[in-house]
This record gives structure tokens, sequence and C-alpha cells, in this order.
């Protein structure tokens, strides 16, 4: 089937995310003589924690005030953006990007060749602690940089020219063009970091920005903002939207009241607010390449629990107690998908019969229910640790959808594994993160996005050395499949998809960490908003090309 083919069909199904959501529906046609607004009022699915480039999380919606090398456009394909164009060499090693001449940061500073050089050696100096760090190997001495085995001149990156940005690697990646439309490697100006050392991007007037929007009334995790379009822009032609009003609303019901009294223009749904509007013409769906999974800290001080949580039988058994069909069908109210092992559904399709890693990963106990199985195992796994209870503490985001997840898993668990107990801890979404880069928790949900449309979005940072591997699970055939697979094979690359394959195995077959549900986005927008793109990787929303006509 070919990729078109597909696509129809799945958007016939419900279950693709659109490029634009202008074209999923006939709704959202507007009239020619309709009248240009430019200011707009959305919710937003996560607050912004910092504008550095180098020292953020992720990119949902703040993606929208950074512009990288490259674009995925509404096609899903890489196309120009800060680059207007690049070469590679024939053995796929050299990539020689072209930047744009009207390149400005917003403050009007020039973007040049030498603000990427700048900007991805800061963020693979030891010192910055980047989460994003391992998004560069395969780029020339990155791992031995970012280790500070090497100095950061040593990282394969050059600016021959003002214009001429070069980019070594070890291998031909197979997915390079993919990276190089994520913002983790968007420029940086120099002269701005320099001035607010510390405090750079810690506030609104404290950072610059290189994409189609600015921030303003923003601090660190604030429930609102603006973004405002930047005049500097180098594509400023195609914003139309002046204004965009941000709301993070923790009570979702608050967010739907708010659409509902017209002060909102787009809200996303949770629980039973779906069911009430699920013949709604305002409703819109797909999925989001976001797996959420439970991990054990397996380098954890405590005695009893780091050779409890080292037992693969333990991790086995807890993981067969959890239905997840129910987490998704019944729980989340069709908020969610099951997942069928750790890579996410629409995410990647396998280069020779175009089938969706997601339908062919093993999965296996990993994403099974069995109850018996899971008391065998259980029982296996407490005689080889000489434990005949265990108690551990289950820490949570104060998010509607984990904790219902998460009370859901303390009581299937300990109904059917007896001598279990879960203490649930319940966190801001923030103290989470830190106590989990910190190591600073027994077990807790977590989870992640794909940063680029291929199965080591997920499977990469699960390596033993990666700063995302917050429970420290380590497989040294995993590491080796993976790092393998992160280079491509023009001869076969079916080669490549296979190593991927196996690698997934061997972390469900391990239980290095228990998949549990894949985010599904469910949304309200006004017939009169038009071009807003939902990416189901990287920045989950873009307001590029969003306008609106009353």
């Amino acid at each position: 089937m070919n990729h078109y083919l597909r696509k129809l069909l799945l958007l016939a199904a419900g279950i693709l995310s659109v490029g634009t959501l202008a074209g999923c529906s006939t709704q959202t046609k507007s009239k020619d003589n309709g009248k240009l607004v430019r200011t707009a009022n959305l919710s937003a699915n996560y607050s912004i924690v910092t504008l550095d480039v180098s020292k953020a999380q992720g990119f949902d919606n703040a993606g929208n005030l950074y512009d990288s090398l490259l674009y995925m456009n509404k096609k899903h394909k890489p196309v120009p953006a800060l680059a207007s164009n690049y070469h590679v060499s024939n053995d796929g090693k050299t990539y020689t990007f072209t930047i744009r001449k009207n390149a400005k940061f917003s403050n009007g500073d020039p973007i040049t060749a030498e603000s990427f050089v700048y900007s991805w050696q800061r963020t693979l100096n030891p010192k910055t602690k980047s989460t994003h760090a391992y998004l560069f190997d395969g780029v020339k001495n990155a791992e031995k940089v970012n280790f500070g085995k090497l100095p950061l001149s040593a990282l394969g990156v050059e600016a021959p020219s003002k214009r001429t940005f070069v980019v070594h690697l070890d291998r031909p990646i197979a997915y390079f063009t993919k990276l190089m439309t994520y913002q983790a490697f968007s420029p940086q100006d120099k002269k701005i970091v320099d001035k607010y050392g510390a405090s750079y991007g810690q506030a609104a007037n404290k950072a610059v920005f290189s994409g189609p929007y600015v921030i303003k009334k923003w601090a660190p995790q604030s429930n609102t903002w603006t973004f405002k379009k930047n005049q500097n822009y180098w594509d400023k032609k195609h914003v139309k939207m002046n204004t965009i009003h941000m709301n993070h609303v923790t009570d979702p019901q608050t967010s739907l009241s708010l659409y509902q009294t017209h002060k909102l223009d787009f809200t996303i749904l949770i629980g039973d607010q779906v069911t009430h509007y699920k013949n709604s013409t305002d409703l819109y769906r797909g999925p989001y390449s976001y797996m959420n999974y439970l991990v054990y800290n397996q380098k954890i001080k405590n005695p009893v629990l780091r050779k409890a949580f080292n037992n693969v039988n333990i991790r086995k058994a807890i993981s067969l107690t959890i239905d997840r069909g129910q987490i998704a069908n019944t729980l989340l109210k069709g908020e969610s998908l099951k997942p069928t092992g750790f890579v996410t559904k629409y995410l990647a399709y396998d280069p020779t019969h175009n089938k969706d890693f997601a339908s062919k990963q093993f999965g296996g106990v990993g994403v099974a229910y069995d109850s018996k199985l899971a008391k065998d195992y259980w029982n296996k796994g407490l005689k080889q640790v000489g434990q005949k209870n265990l108690t551990f503490n289950l820490m949570v985001a104060n998010s509607d959808n984990v904790k219902k997840v998460s009370e859901f898993i303390k009581s299937s668990a300990e109904k059917q594994l007896p001598g279990l107990t879960i203490n649930l801890q319940t966190v801001p979404q923030e103290v989470q993160y830190a106590r989990g880069v910190a190591g600073d928790f027994e077990a807790y949900i977590t989870g992640r996005g794909a940063d680029i449309a291929d199965p080591t979005a997920f499977l990469q940072p699960m390596m033993s050395k990666n700063s995302m591997n917050y429970g420290s699970w380590h497989n040294a055939k995993f590491d080796q499949l993976i790092s393998q697979s992160i280079y491509t094979n023009n001869a076969n690359p079916s080669i490549r998809w296979n190593k991927m394959l196996a690698a997934e195995k061997i972390l469900m077959q391990d239980q290095g960490a228990t998949p549990l549900f894949q985010n599904y986005n469910l949304y309200l927008k006004r017939p009169y908003l038009h071009g807003i793109t939902h990416n189901t990787t990287g920045s989950q929303w873009n307001y590029k090309y969003m306008y609106i006509k009353k």
C-alpha cells in the first residue's frame, strides 16, 4: 500500500493526526469574503519551563519560538527553513548547509553558521547537562565531547563562512534530515547568552528567538503567556497572526468552560468531556507519539528494593497485572491507545513493505495481561530475592490521567500479587521531572514523546549511558543494536529495521520499562480557526500558518 492511500485510510478511520486541522473536516473551509482576525486564544498541553534551547525538556508549544535548519511541512517532509538549501557528500557523512541571507534573531542580530556551531557546542558542553545531548550522537566526536573527553572544538561542526555550516558525521545517519527539523538543533545568539549568564532563558526579555513568534508575559512554568509575531523572522510574510494568548489550565473543566464561554478558540478534552462532545462538529482527534511507561530505580540505595527492581521476574509480574485495554478504552475513555510494545503506533514505517513498526514489534510480556502468569513470576521473583512481601513508592505527576492510571495499577497489582503494597506519591509535574533526573525515586510513571519519526526516538533513550534512562536499566546487546541502528545501510535498509525490532524485543523481554498507554489527543476547535499543524512528533503544535477568518 502506498503512503498516500494508507494516509487516506487512517484519516477515514480517525486515527491519524492531520497535517493541518483545516484539512480534516469540511466545516473548516473559510469563506472568501471572511474577515481576517489576527488574535487568538488557545489552550496549551504543558507549561514552558525554560526559553534556553540547550536546557529545554521539550518543545511542545515552545517550538513556535525557534526555527532549525529544516522544517517539517504538513506532509511531514523536511524542507528548508533557516537553511535555504543543503548538500550531502557522496559517502553521506558530510552535510553542508547554506544559511539564509535574511535569517535573523528576534533582536535583529544576524543568524550565521557560527550561531549553529555555538549552539551545538553549548548543548554538548558537559556543564550544560542537556537532556537532548544524546540526539547529537553520530555527529563526529559528539559523545566524547559530551562526556568531557574532548574539547568543544573537537565537535564535528564548522563555519568556513558566515553562511556555510558544515556537519561531519561518524557514519551516515538514516534520519539526519528529520533531526535537523527539531528545535534542539536551533541556533543561539552567543552575545545574549553571555549577557544574561545564569539567568538566560529565565525571563521573556532574557532570550531571543529564531522562529515565527516571540514570547511575552511569561515566567518559568507560568500558566499564561502570549506569543507575538516575530517581526525579524525570515518568513514573516506567511505568519498571519499578530497575537496568540496561551492558557495552560491545570483543571480541564475550567479550560472547557473557557471554550464554552468563547474565551478560548481551542481546547484539549479529557475524560468524560469527550463523551459529551463525541458528535460535535468542533471535535478533532489524532494520535501523538508519546508513550507513558513505568520505570523502577535499579540503582536505588535501599538494598531490598535494589535487589527486587533488578529482578526481571518481579518486573514482569507487575506488568502482567495491568490491563492496558481497560486503561485505553474504559479508564481514559478513548484518550489513549493500547500499546503494542515500547514504540508508539503511527510513528514510522519500514522501508520495504511500508508496515508500521508498532505492528511488527515484539511487545510480549511487556504489554500482555495475564493474572495467572503474573502470580507465577511474582512467586519466583520473591523467592529469588529472599522476600515474602514488597512495598515501594510510586511517584506520579498530579495530572488527571496519570493519577487515574496510577490508582488503577495500584489496585490491580495489589489485588493479584499477594504481599505487594504500592504507595502513591503525587507531586507537581516539575518536581517529578527534577526527581526523575536526579534518580530520587523508587518507581515512577514517566513518558516521552518522539522527537523524530523513527523508532530510535523511543529506543535510544533506553541505552545504558543515556541521560533519559532514569531507571538505569542496562543491557549490552540492546546498546549494541541501537548503536548500530542509528546509522543507515543504503545497500539494504531492512538490516537497520530488523536491528531495531530485535532491540525492542530485548527491552520488552527484560522489562527495562513497562509501557502503559500512548497519548491520543481530542480537542475542540472553532470552525473559523485554520492552519494549526498538529505534529505527531517533535513540537506538537505549530502556529506558523494559523489564521482566523470570520
